[in-house]
Protein backbone atom coordinates (compact mmCIF):
# COMPACT_ATOMS: atom_id res chain seq x y z
CA UNK A 1 0.00 0.00 0.00
CA UNK A 2 1.46 3.35 -1.02
CA UNK A 3 0.71 6.27 1.19
CA UNK A 4 3.46 8.76 0.40
CA UNK A 5 4.47 10.61 -2.73
CA UNK A 6 7.95 11.25 -4.09
CA UNK A 7 9.12 14.77 -3.31
CA UNK A 8 10.94 14.97 -6.64
CA UNK A 9 8.27 13.82 -9.09
CA UNK A 10 5.07 13.27 -7.09
CA UNK A 11 4.81 9.57 -7.93
CA UNK A 12 3.42 7.22 -5.30
CA UNK A 13 5.92 5.36 -3.17
CA UNK A 14 5.95 3.11 -0.15
CA UNK A 15 5.79 4.44 3.37
CA UNK A 16 9.19 5.35 4.76
CA UNK A 17 10.91 5.52 1.36
CA UNK A 18 12.85 8.64 0.38
CA UNK A 19 11.98 8.59 -3.32
CA UNK A 20 10.10 6.55 -5.89
CA UNK A 21 11.85 3.75 -7.77
CA UNK A 22 12.51 5.87 -10.89
CA UNK A 23 14.00 8.81 -8.97
CA UNK A 24 16.03 6.39 -6.85
CA UNK A 25 17.48 4.78 -9.98
CA UNK A 26 18.31 8.22 -11.41
CA UNK A 27 20.09 9.10 -8.17
CA UNK A 28 22.17 5.90 -8.38
CA UNK A 29 23.11 6.61 -12.00
CA UNK A 30 24.17 10.18 -11.15
CA UNK A 31 26.27 8.96 -8.22
CA UNK A 32 27.96 6.29 -10.36
CA UNK A 33 28.71 8.84 -13.09
CA UNK A 34 30.31 11.19 -10.55
CA UNK A 35 32.39 8.37 -9.02
CA UNK A 36 33.60 7.27 -12.44
CA UNK A 37 34.60 10.82 -13.34
CA UNK A 38 36.41 11.39 -10.05
CA UNK A 39 38.30 8.11 -10.38
CA UNK A 40 39.36 9.12 -13.89
CA UNK A 41 40.17 12.72 -12.91
CA UNK A 42 40.98 12.56 -9.19
CA UNK A 43 41.96 16.21 -8.70
CA UNK A 44 38.71 17.65 -10.07
CA UNK A 45 36.64 20.19 -8.19
CA UNK A 46 32.84 20.23 -8.00
CA UNK A 47 32.49 22.72 -10.88
CA UNK A 48 34.65 20.62 -13.19
CA UNK A 49 32.67 17.49 -12.30
CA UNK A 50 29.38 19.31 -12.89
CA UNK A 51 30.50 20.66 -16.27
CA UNK A 52 31.70 17.24 -17.41
CA UNK A 53 28.73 15.19 -16.16
CA UNK A 54 25.83 17.61 -16.36
CA UNK A 55 25.04 16.94 -12.70
CA UNK A 56 24.47 20.04 -10.57
CA UNK A 57 27.14 21.35 -8.24
CA UNK A 58 24.58 21.32 -5.42
CA UNK A 59 23.97 17.59 -5.89
CA UNK A 60 27.72 16.90 -5.93
CA UNK A 61 28.18 18.93 -2.76
CA UNK A 62 25.26 17.09 -1.16
CA UNK A 63 27.05 13.77 -1.79
CA UNK A 64 30.16 15.20 -0.13
CA UNK A 65 28.21 16.53 2.87
CA UNK A 66 26.36 13.27 3.46
CA UNK A 67 29.60 11.26 3.22
CA UNK A 68 28.87 9.45 -0.05
CA UNK A 69 31.89 11.15 -1.62
CA UNK A 70 34.96 12.33 0.20
CA UNK A 71 37.33 15.14 -0.52
CA UNK A 72 41.02 14.34 -0.50
CA UNK A 73 43.47 17.17 -0.07
CA UNK A 74 46.40 16.26 -2.28
CA UNK A 75 49.39 18.47 -1.53
CA UNK A 76 51.47 19.44 -4.56
CA UNK A 77 54.09 16.88 -5.46
CA UNK A 78 57.66 17.88 -4.96
CA UNK A 79 60.76 16.45 -6.54
CA UNK A 80 62.55 13.63 -4.80
CA UNK A 81 65.09 14.62 -2.18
Amino acid sequence: MTTDTCLKCGSPMGRGEYSCRVCGENEIQDYQMIRHYVRTYPNSNAMQIANATGISVSKILRYIRNGSLSVVDNPPRRGRS
